[in-house]
């Protein structure tokens, strides 16, 4: 996972422990190393191959040569780590660790195992045969780290970590999800995993945890955004109310009843934002005097606010967040509309009123000037305010490339309350007040913005 949560951590941090017990054995003792008393077998591939062990014991029990797993097509060979030993055969593999005993793995849950990186990967050695699941639909391997679920409706896919745990809890293949459908997947956002199944979803996050969606309720979610509409991720599993069901979310729930249907319910956008229009970008800074936060560009849709891009990391004023003036470098923290743009370089393709600067254009932050916040434009030792309170929008370099006004303080203007704030491009550091995101992520956002949609941007802590 993205980041692993605390059970599957536990569960690699014994694994590493294991396999180190193991190697020491290996070296000490001899455990893990061919057997004298192995048995030759006639291989499909010609000649004979050696099986022996706790290896040899198990494909015994599986009928041997005439068994599922036919001849033998290698001699019992150490895994890369060394930490456990295996065979193939023409109808699959038998792996062996100290920790785990023998056991076969075949077919289509072979494949998928091996696609995930064999043993190195997220599941880990195989714990079980093949087995058929109870209600006779499909067939199942596990293995440490989860299993790999087979149908022929679904084909094979694999459930790990807390998702598989998940999963358990709410009645495996007999519960309301039923079959996987896919491996466990990043969200499109990076934040958290997911697993979709026949009847429904789980997803996991680290600050949530895992759970189950199905039903209308996921429908409703699904129509509104998934994890990047205003809801974000589940927090419990669906419950029962008073007629009906619900789930609770990061930022809201959804309720449903035969007669309503699904409804969503609170879905409050970060800081409690309630943009006039549209479009509204978020600045979340974690705490009042920190100088990084995360930016959300969200639009209104039919089904309500979802977010189109991020979250992304910024940067904000050294000074943190709060009430912006003059003598501070804060970033000022409420809601402003964004109605224009510029760059020392080519408009990027926002729909944004854009201007291209050259060295006479400045922005004005001389207290004492009736042209206090606004741009103006004048040659070097020219200007009718003090130059040594301006800002040169060329000369401040590759972060001025492209920017938009944030709308802070202009209408009406307050002297000494602050000036020159703007969403422009990072450069790894705290700025003096504005709000700075990677050159790709700026861009972005300005083709984004759509002066119809009156864009806003919302800046707090939270």
């Amino acid at each position: 996972m993205s980041a692993t949560p605390p059970a599957r951590r536990a569960r690699a941090r014994l694994a590493r422990l294991t396999a180190l017990l193991a190697v020491l054995l290996v070296t000490v003792v001899g455990l893990g190393t061919p057997s004298a008393s192995a048995t030759a077998y006639p291989s499909p591939a010609g000649g004979t191959r050696q099986v022996g062990g706790s290896i040899g014991v198990h494909y015994a029990a599986l009928g041997g040569p005439s068994g599922v797993l036919g001849g033998p097509l290698t001699d019992e060979l150490a895994t890369p780590s060394g930490y456990g030993r295996y065979n193939v055969f023409a109808g699959g593999s038998i792996y062996w660790t100290p920790a785990t005993g023998a056991w076969a793995v075949g077919g289509a849950i072979r494949d998928r195992w091996s696609s995930l990186g064999w043993e190195a990967g997220p599941l880990g050695y195989p714990t079980s045969d093949e087995r058929g699941t109870p209600n006779g639909r499909g067939r199942y391997g596990l293995f440490q780290g989860g299993a790999v679920y087979w149908s022929a409706g679904t084909g094979a896919h694999q459930v790990g970590g807390s998702i598989w745990d998940r999963y358990g809890a709410l009645g495996w293949e007999a519960g309301p999800l039923g079959l996987p459908t896919t491996d466990e997947l990043g969200t499109p956002n990076g934040l958290g995993r997911y697993n979709h199944f026949q009847g429904g979803s789980v997803y996991w996050s680290p600050a949530t945890g895992a759970h189950g969606l199905y039903g209308a309720i996921r429908d409703r979610w699904a129509m509104a955004g998934w994890e990047n509409s205003a809801l974000g991720f589940p927090v419990s599993d669906e419950y029962a109310v008073p007629g009906g069901r619900a789930q609770d979310f990061q930022h809201g729930s959804i309720s449903w009843t035969p007669g309503g249907g699904a409804v969503v319910v609170g879905a409050t956008l970060p800081l409690g934002a309630t943009p006039p229009g549209n479009q509204v970008i978020t600045v979340v800074a974690p705490s009042a005097t920190s100088t990084t936060a995360t930016v959300t560009a969200w639009q209104r849709g039919p089904a309500g606010w979802s977010a189109v891009l991020g979250p992304v990391p910024a940067r904000v004023g050294s000074g943190g967040v709060g009430q912006a003036s003059e003598s501070s470098t804060r970033t000022p923290a409420g809601t402003f509309s964004l109605t224009t743009a510029f760059g020392r370089a080519g408009n990027p393709g926002t729909a944004l009123p854009y201007r291209q600067v050259d060295r006479s254009d400045w922005w004005v932050s001389d207290a004492g000037s009736p042209l206090y916040n606004t741009p103006a434009r004048c040659a070097a030792g020219s200007c009718p305010f003090d130059e040594r309170a301006g800002e040169n929008l060329y000369a401040a370099g590759a972060v001025y490339d492209n920017a938009v006004v944030i709308d802070y303080n202009r209408a009406p203007v307050v002297r000494g309350a602050g000036s020159a704030f703007f969403l422009h491009i990072g450069n790894g550091s705290a700025t003096a007040g504005c709000v700075s995101v990677d050159r790709a992520v700026l861009q972005q956002l300005m083709r984004w913005l759509d002066p119809r949609a009156t864009p806003v941007i919302s800046i707090g802590v939270g």
